[in-house]
Parts: structure tokens; C-alpha cells; sequence
């Protein structure tokens, strides 16, 4: 029996692969395996063009070296200020004009350098990833050092076409700036298209690399004429040109900088002018356009100076003085109105005198109507009062335009409204936007005065789906009118009872001098809500589970509250309904640990930190090995191996178990297909793979799985998909049709655990299934309980009957496999048999073979 060979690597591989695997996740963790491999291309070049450089360089004299230091220094300066040109998006890079220079007269390993100087200035002002600091100066780096041997291989190829020198090397300046854009552009717009999934096509290139291209060709061919002027006058003139350069760019920048700040300054006078005619256009429509509303022009003292028939009507006053309107000329405006509402109207009028405000609006209500002096609060009045001053012209001073509209229609609407808003339509309770403003203010409260203590009572009631859908909904609504009733009675008068939706109810207890009181109450409602209620002549006993959480633990917002107390009703659920739970912090903890290890789920799908072991199948009868059922497992870098029983609840729940699904059955069947390949005598193996409910659900189950044997090209019959009773028959509608076409492919069925769940024998002989597994509690009971011999031999008939094979999992004894393989049961799998393999430790079980190197036909029994 073979062995594997330790890793080569030892402690220092394992570390090696734990820092990259840490700086993955920590800066390439958007990052697909195609995008990592082309961005650790792209910096590897770059790298290796700046070793390059280097290597040249400590190859120069001393002179030459601080020629190329001062170089790089002078492109630093140009790329820590590029030009903005205002009231564009254009910027101008004047460091391509040294860059290209410096390859002019000092090669290519000067050039390099400073083209790496400036896009790691460039990428530490614009981004904060270090992905794109490292991407930008490499990338650079990598195109120039294609830009400088296509310099210099096409000032080679000009010269000898007959091109004079001078020219030449104009020429190929120009020309490799071109090349140096496009690989540039290319390496970084071919990385994002890869990390977006897209495709770069040469029309995008372009249009990305054109104005850049456009920049580049203009500094090149400024540097090459600057060269060629410096070869004949002397190298003083770059000198000048770099000083001049640098001025130019010192003053650009301060003019550009003003002129940004003188666009910003019109804009905001423009804005202003532009508020300004808005608030015109209102005063004007507040004068004229409202003339069917009752209006009234005041003095500055009060008086009414000219009303309209509208504001007549609406203050019934008498018709006594027609002319005057109404007899309201001379009168004081504040007589006009209620008399609990003059003083706040007169408050609000001097404030805004005062404050010199140009106009204010307020709602109140009108002086009661002549037909009811006593101002009864059924005949009130309501109107909106704006107020606009204005300077009078025939010098009578500051006047005020009152305009009245009549809302009393409306006020009573919105008192309707607002009840309605505020009170569940079903049992007229309270809603939860209403209970959610009461418990805001009792937060508010108990955190400004921890002695303003509070308590909530979440309940939600058990049972209720059942008299649903057995009474109907009409029944449903009786019952929550009921429990609404009963808890009104059960409360103090102050407290609140709310009804949150569906079946969920809730108490704010104010004023809770001791947390027990709470608790009794909630012990009080229990009491009243098992007593049993009369609907349309079935007793029904409604229930409830209830939670409850109190101020003392310092909570800041509403959410906070109902959080706390909806987790300490589903604690009493689980401690069997009809319960009382208080919430304490273990609670909230199980919820933020399952959470955390719901997204690490996710992770350890997404990033491959799950394995599959592989259980294999004996045939008892021959005893020999006819294949292995796919086990999932995860061993968290952190908290160690993780049940399945644990994560493969949480992704059945989280709904990611399709993915955990679809990721077991192709690693599974892609493992058998190598197998297969590189092991003669095993193409009688198959492999069994569980799933879930929500898979026999999926639109997509039959193409996905279709999709995995075409890709691993694996044998008709090879897979067979487990499905426990309980599952297959709560789904028989949509499993029936999922399973058919399935089954065309060459999909086998088994039914797992069967004998404890509730199969129809009725639909058994019409299922596509192949084989009935037996769960493995009646194996492994078979001799401690006698009756469990005969449920596994009445299994084992009726799978015969049915022509199904019949699978016994739970193995452990000798004893065991002796009376099922007496009994004639088919297969059987187990620890007795073997447990659960690793991949390699699969292929040593299929190296036990014959002298033909094939897998064994039969095998030694276990002992």
C-alpha cells in the first residue's frame, strides 16, 4: 500500500502559501484567479524592467547616475502638479515631456525609471488600493521598456532607409510614444476588462487612449526638438528648458487656480439670483393668484385695510356694511380669529415683524360662526393663514397681505387619516408605526432618566397558521380581534397594545418600577390567552409565545428594543410555545454567531474551503466495492471542522445550499471521471450525491447537472442523487417532474433514510427512484431491538417487491453485516466497512487488486 510523500515545502512552503494567501485576501479579494494571474503579470514585468534599469545604471560613471537622480527628481516635481485646465476634465501630465526627454539623452534605463516615478506619484494621488499602486508604476514601467527598444529599433530601421539622423530619431521618438500609450493603456484597460468579466475591443482602447496618445505625441516630439537643438547649441539649453518648463507650470497652475475660483464665485451669484427670482415669483402668486381665497390687507398696527367677500364669507360675519365688506374694514385682523388661537397667532406675527422676515404661514381656526356663539369644537373653523409684507406705496409703511385658506375639510380628513394611519384597520389597536413613535419617546426618555423605566412584550401567537387553514381567514380575523380584546383587558390603562402585523402583538409597559411586575403581566397574558375561544362552534385555545426586554440595558434606539424582545419570543418557541423568555445578551450572541458563520459559509463556498470525503458502497453479496457517496466538509481556519449537520442546516436556511449543491456534485463526479481515467477496472463505480428540497425546487437543477456530466463526460447511470422521503414526498408535485427528466439524462434516484419519514406506498411503485437506503437507526439498533430486524426485513421485501435495491447504511459490527447480508439486503455502507476518504486515500483503497491491476471483484469481510 502506497503512501503519500510528504510536501517537499515543509513548515516554510506552509508559510509561504499562508502570506500569499493573506495578501490575496487582503487586497485581491475582488479579485477572479484570471484577473490576480494577469495583475501579477503586469507587475511582474514592470519589475523586472525597473531591476533592469537598475542593473544599467550601477553599470554607468557617478556623473551619469546623478544626471539620471536629477532627472527622475525633476519628474517627481512635474507629477506631484499636473495642470487641470478649468471648467474641463483635461489634465495635462508635463512629466511625459521629461520622461521622453531623458529617454532622448540618457536611454532607455533613465526613461524606465522615471516613467515608474511617475505613475506611482500618479497612483498615490488618485487610489488607495495597493493593487493600483502597483499596477500603475509596473504597467508604465513595462511600456516604456517596449517604448525605448521600439525607439531604438526604429531609429536604427529610419537611418538606414535613408533617413538623416536628426530626423530619424524625431521620428522614432514620436513613434515609440505612440507604442508607449498603447501598451500602457492596453496592460491597464485589458486588467479592468478582465476583472469586469468584459471583453476589450479596439474601438474602446482607442477612445480611452486617444487623448492620451494625443498628449504623449506632443511631449515627445517637444522633447525631441529640444534634443536636437541641445545637440547643436549644447546641453545649458535643456537646462533653460527645464527652468522655463517649471515656471510655466508654477503659473499656469496659480492662473488656473483662479480661475477656478472665479467660476465658482459667478456660479454662486447666479445661484443666488437665481433663488432670488424664485422667492419673486412666489410673493407675486401669493398677491394675485390666489383671489378666490379670503385675502385681507393689514396695517402695521393690526387693522384691516381692504377684505375680500371670500374672507367675509368665511368669518360669517354679518352684511350689515357692504361697502366696507362685511364690516371688516377697521377692525383688528386677530378679532377675526378663535379666540384660543389670537394670542399664538399675534406671537408669531410680532416674531416675524421683528426678525423682519418677508412672510410666514401657520395653521389655526377661525372665530366660531354666528349660528354657534358658544364656538363648539364640532363647528370650528380651520384655516392656513400666510402672511407676506410688503412696503406700501402711498407711504402708509409696512403692510401684510393675509391670504386664509379654508382646510377644515381637510383637517378633519387628516384627523381620520391620521387615526387610520396610526391603528390596525382589523382590531382598531394600535399599528407599529404608531407603537414605534411611542416607544421612541419612552427610549428618548429612559435615556435621558435611567429612572424612566420601560418594558416590551412581544407576542406572537402558536398555532395560528393552523386555524387559517383549517377555519379560514375569516376565522383567523376573529381570533386576532379576540387576542387583541383579551390583552387590552390584561394591561394597565396607560400601556400601549399594538398589533405589528400578521399574527405579532406587542405591549409598551411604561413606568415599570420593577422588571417582575413586567414579568407577571406577561404571565397574566398567557393565562388569558389559553383560555378557549368559540369560532363558528370549534374551541379554539389561541396561545402565545411571549418575549420580553426591559430599558435597563441602555438601549438607544427603537430597533434596538424590538430586536431584543422578537429574539426572546422565538427563545420561548423553542422552549416549547406557550412560554415567557427574557432577553439577555446569550441570545443576541447566538444570533450574531450564526450570522458570522453564515458569511463565512458563504466565503468557504465562493472561495473552494470546502472538501468532499467519499464513503464508499459495498455490494454484501459478493462483497465488493461498487462505489462512494459524496460527503461535504469544512474545516473553518478559525474555529476547526464544522459539523455538516451544523452548516448544511444554515445553508438549507441562508438558501445557499444550491450552491453548496451544485459545487458537491461536480468536484464529486469530477473526481470519479479522473479516477475512472488513471484506474483500470473501475468503470463499474458510480457515486452517490445527497440533495436537498430547495434543489428538487430549482428551475436550473436538470441544465446544471446535465451540464456536469457533459463536462466530466462520465458514464450513463454513473450518478445517483439521494433525496430523504420526508423531502421527495412534501415536494412530490415538482420532485415527479424534476426527477423525469433527470432520469432521461441517466440519473439514478435513492430514497435516504427511509422508514422515518412518511412515505405513500401508494406512490412508491410509481417513483423514478433505483434503491431505498435504510436509515442507519435501525441497523445499528437491530440487536438491541429485535422489532428492528423486522422493519429492515420488511423494507428489504418490499424493495424486492418494488424491484429496488436496498442500501443499509450505519455498518459498525461484523455482527451487523452477517444478518444483513443473511437477510439478502443488496449494498450496505459504514464504519465497520470503511470510513469516510480523502481523494488520496480513495486511490489506496482502489489499489487493492488483482495481478491484472484491475479493481477487485471481490473483497475479504470485514471483521
Amino acid at each position: 500500500m502506497t503512501r503519500p510523500s510528504p510536501d517537499p515545502a515543509g513548515p516554510t512552503g506552509d508559510r509561504v502559501r499562508g502570506v500569499l494567501l493573506r495578501f490575496r485576501q487582503a487586497h485581491l479579494f475582488d479579485y477572479s484567479p484570471t484577473t490576480v494571474r494577469a495583475w501579477l503579470a503586469i507587475a511582474g514585468a514592470g519589475l523586472l524592467a525597473g531591476l533592469w534599469a537598475l542593473g544599467c545604471l550601477a553599470q554607468h560613471t557617478p556623473l551619469d547616475q546623478g544626471l539620471v537622480a536629477a532627472g527622475l527628481l525633476l519628474v517627481a516635481v512635474a507629477a506631484l502638479f499636473p495642470l487641470k485646465i478649468p471648467g474641463t476634465i483635461t489634465t495635462v501630465l508635463v512629466a511625459d515631456a521629461f520622461i521622453f526627454t531623458l529617454l532622448a539623452t540618457l536611454g532607455a534605463p533613465a526613461a524606465i525609471l522615471a516613467a515608474g516615478v511617475e505613475g506611482w506619484i500618479g497612483a498615490l494621488r488618485s487610489s488607495k488600493r495597493l493593487t493600483s499602486r502597483v499596477s500603475a508604476p509596473t504597467a508604465l514601467m513595462a511600456a516604456m521598456a517596449v517604448c525605448s527598444a521600439a525607439h531604438d529599433a526604429l531609429g536604427y530601421a529610419l537611418v538606414a532607409w535613408g533617413l538623416p539622423p536628426a530626423a530619424a530619431d524625431l521620428a522614432a521618438l514620436c513613434a515609440s510614444a505612440l507604442v508607449y500609450v498603447a501598451v500602457n493603456t492596453g496592460l491597464i484597460l485589458g486588467l479592468m476588462a478582465i476583472k469586469r468579466g468584459q471583453r476589450l475591443t479596439l474601438r474602446d482602447w482607442l477612445d480611452a487612449s486617444s487623448s492620451i496618445a494625443s498628449m504623449s505625441l506632443g511631449s515627445a516630439f517637444l522633447a525631441g526638438l529640444l534634443v536636437l537643438n541641445a545637440q547643436r547649441v549644447g546641453m545649458s539649453l535643456i537646462v533653460l528648458a527645464v527652468a522655463v518648463v517649471l515656471a510655466l507650470l508654477l503659473l499656469l497652475r496659480r492662473s488656473f487656480a483662479r480661475q477656478t475660483q472665479d467660476r465658482a464665485a459667478q456660479a454662486a451669484i447666479v445661484s443666488q439670483a437665481q433663488q432670488d427670482a424664485a422667492l419673486s415669483q412666489q410673493r407675486f402668486s401669493a398677491a394675485f393668484n390666489h383671489a378666490a381665497i379670503g385675502m385681507a390687507v393689514v396695517d402695521a398696527n393690526g387693522a384691516v385695510l381692504q377684505a375680500n367677500q371670500a374672507l367675509c364669507a368665511l368669518v360669517a360675519t354679518s352684511q350689515d356694511n357692504q361697502d366696507s365688506h362685511g364690516g371688516l374694514v377697521g377692525c383688528a385682523f386677530s378679532s377675526l380669529l378663535h379666540p384660543g388661537d389670537a394670542p399664538l397667532f399675534q406671537q408669531q406675527a410680532l416674531a416675524t415683524a421683528s426678525h423682519a422676515e418677508q412672510a410666514f404661514s401657520m395653521e389655526l381656526r377661525c372665530r366660531p360662526s354666528q349660528s354657534s356663539p358658544d364656538g363648539d369644537a364640532g363647528t370650528d373653523r380651520w384655516v392656513v393663514i400666510h402672511g407676506s409684507r410688503y412696503q406700501a406705496a402711498d407711504g402708509a409703511g409696512d403692510c401684510v397681505i393675509y391670504q386664509l385658506h379654508d382646510i377644515t375639510s381637510r383637517y378633519l380628513a387628516e384627523r381620520q387619516l391620521k387615526h387610520i394611519a396610526f391603528h390596525d384597520d382589523l382590531t382598531d389597536l394600535a399599528n407599529r408605526q404608531c407603537f414605534h413613535a411611542r416607544l421612541s419617546v419612552a427610549v428618548e426618555r429612559s435615556r435621558l432618566d435611567a429612572g424612566q423605566r420601560f418594558a416590551v412584550l412581544f407576542l406572537d401567537l402558536d398555532r395560528f397558521k393552523v386555524v387559517n387553514d383549517s377555519l379560514g381567514h375569516n376565522a383567523g380575523n376573529i381570533l386576532l380581534r379576540a387576542v387583541g380584546l383579551r390583552l387590552v383587558q390584561c394591561v394597565r390603562p396607560g400601556d400601549l397594545v399594538a398589533r405589528l402585523g400578521g399574527d405579532e402583538f406587542a405591549v409598551l409597559l411604561e413606568a415599570v418600577s420593577d422588571p417582575s411586575d413586567a414579568l407577571r403581566l406577561a404571565q397574566r397574558v398567557l393565562s388569558a390567552l389559553s383560555q378557549p375561544l368559540a369560532i363558528n362552534g370549534t374551541e379554539v385555545m389561541p396561545g402565545a409565545s411571549v418575549g420580553v426586554t426591559f430599558s435597563d440595558l441602555g438601549y438607544r434606539t427603537v430597533d434596538e428594543v424590538l430586536r431584543d424582545a422578537d429574539l426572546a419570543m422565538y427563545e420561548a418557541k423553542a422552549g416549547g410555545r406557550g412560554q415567557v423568555a427574557l432577553f439577555d445578551q446569550s441570545m443576541h450572541d447566538k444570533v450574531a454567531e450564526k450570522l458570522a458563520l453564515e458569511g463565512d459559509l458563504r466565503r468557504a463556498i465562493g472561495e473552494g474551503q470546502l472538501s468532499v470525503h467519499f464513503q464508499p458502497l459495498f455490494e454484501l453479496q459478493p462483497y465488493r466495492l461498487t462505489g462512494f457517496e459524496a460527503l461535504a466538509r469544512w474545516v473553518h481556519p478559525q474555529r476547526g471542522p464544522v459539523s455538516p449537520a451544523v452548516f448544511i442546516a444554515l445553508a438549507e436556511e441562508s438558501g445557499h445550499i444550491c450552491a453548496l449543491t451544485d459545487w458537491v456534485v461536480d468536484h464529486a463526479m469530477a473526481q470519479l471521471a479522473e479516477w475512472k481515467r488513471s484506474l483500470p477496472g473501475t468503470a463499474h463505480l458510480g457515486m452517490h450525491v445527497n440533495i436537498s428540497g430547495r434543489d428538487l425546487g430549482r428551475p436550473d437543477l436538470v441544465s446544471t447537472v446535465q451540464a456536469v456530466l457533459q463536462r466530466h463526460a462520465v458514464s450513463t447511470g454513473t450518478l445517483t442523487l439521494e433525496i430523504t422521503e420526508t423531502t421527495l414526498m412534501g415536494r412530490l408535485d415538482t420532485a415527479l417532474q424534476a426527477m423525469g427528466q433527470l432520469r432521461a439524462l441517466g440519473v439514478k434516484f435513492s430514497i435516504d433514510d427511509f422508514g422515518t419519514g412518511y412515505s405513500s406506498l401508494s406512490y412508491l411503485g410509481t417513483l423514478p427512484i433505483d434503491s431505498l437506503k435504510i436509515d442507519r437507526s435501525f441497523v445499528m439498533g437491530m440487536h438491541d431491538k429485535p422489532q428492528n430486524v423486522e422493519i429492515v426485513r420488511a423494507v428489504l421485501t418490499l424493495g424486492k417487491s418494488l424491484g429496488r435495491k436496498v442500501v443499509a447504511e450505519g455498518i459498525e459490527t461484523p455482527e451487523q453485516l452477517a444478518t444483513l447480508r443473511e437477510m439478502g439486503v443488496h449494498m450496505g455502507q459504514g464504519y465497520l466497512l470503511s470510513r469516510p476518504l480523502r481523494a488520496e486515500q480513495v486511490r489506496d483503497l482502489l489499489a487493492v487488486a488483482t495481478g491484472s491491476g484491475e479493481v477487485a471483484a471481490t473483497l475479504p469481510l470485514p471483521t
